[in-house]
Order: C-alpha cells, then structure tokens, then sequence
C-alpha cells in the first residue's frame, strides 16, 4: 500500500511538471535564433525541440497514474471479494488478515503445510528453512488463533499438530493462492 502510494506520487508530479512544460513550450512565441551569414534563415534552439518531448511524457505520466489508482481500485475489491470467501467458511477477516494480508503470512502458510503430523519447532524450522525463533513466534500466533495446538509436551519440549480449523484454513488458502504459495 505504501509502494503505491509513493508511486502515484512520483507520477503525480512527474505528469503535471512534463504537462506544465508542454504547455509552455507550445504556447511559446520564440520564432527561432537569426543564423548568422544567411539572412532570412532562423534555426530552432535545441531547449524549444527538447520542450517537444514533453507532450508525449505528460501523455505517459497520466497514463501511468490511470493505472496506478485504478490497479489500487481493483485489488481493493479483489480484497473484499477474498474475505467474504473467507466469512462465508466463517472466519473472520482477523484470520484472513493474518493467513493472507499480515507480514509472515507465507511463514504461517508454510508452517500449516508441514504439520500433517505432530513436529517440534526445530523440525518444523528444518522442514520450512525459517528460524527457529521465527518459528517459535508463528506457532504461538497459530495456537492464539486456534489453528495448531500442543499435542504432546514434555518439559519445555512440545510437539504441536494442526487443528481441524487450520486444515479449513490451509484448504481454502491453497484454494485461492494455489499450493505453492511462499513468502
């Protein structure tokens, strides 16, 4: 989101500074520089000729940010239209949000895909190559949200397996991702 926004406005200015030095080279009364040695004969500057690519780069620049708010329109209802598939398997959009729009969301994603069966963290982080740490943090956001759960402890050791809920959830994420969805 904010990659777009400082994208439309980099092309914002871009496309009214090319649109406003279009106009003051077309609306330009300079007939030219006298040659020397030949009368009647004027030369056009070369500022005046670079001046002419401006009309064509203003043209660009606000095509450029047609599409920019227009893509920004799209994935808003592209958005809209992924949740309520989410609502109607009766999710919130709190687990959208965190499968498919938070940060670490290809961790999660990741971390579902590999507990068919019940796996300590440090396997867990072998299997998916994310730190253990890591690992630790999304499997606690995981368990928060009732999508794994411990199934075996012993001392600080706990193996953690999916829970029918995060089998829904992977499901309908490679659903509408694909199965090779990554970070």
């Amino acid at each position: 989101m904010r990659i777009r926004v400082l994208v439309l406005c980099t092309l914002l200015v871009f496309a009214s500074t090319a649109t406003i030095l279009a106009v003051s080279a077309a609306t330009s009364t300079h007939t030219g520089v006298p040659v020397i040695g030949k009368p009647g004969h004027t030369s056009t500057p070369s500022s005046i000729r670079i001046f002419s690519y401006y009309i064509p780069l203003a043209a660009a620049g606000w095509t450029g940010v047609g599409f920019v708010a227009f893509q920004g329109r799209l994935s808003g209802v592209r958005t809209s239209r992924l949740k309520s598939v989410f609502a109607n398997k009766g999710f919130g959009s709190d687990v959208f949000d965190l499968m498919m729009g938070m940060r670490g969301a290809g961790s999660r994603v990741s971390l579902l895909q590999n507990m068919e069966s019940p796996k300590h963290r440090l396997e867990l982080s072998a299997l998916t190559g994310i730190d253990w740490k890591e690992v630790d943090r999304q499997l606690s956001v995981l368990e928060k949200y009732g999508l794994v759960k411990v199934s075996a402890q012993s001392g600080t050791m706990k193996f953690y397996q999916m829970t029918e809920q995060g089998r829904v959830v992977l499901n309908l994420v490679r659903e509408l991702v694909g199965s090779d969805f990554r970070n």
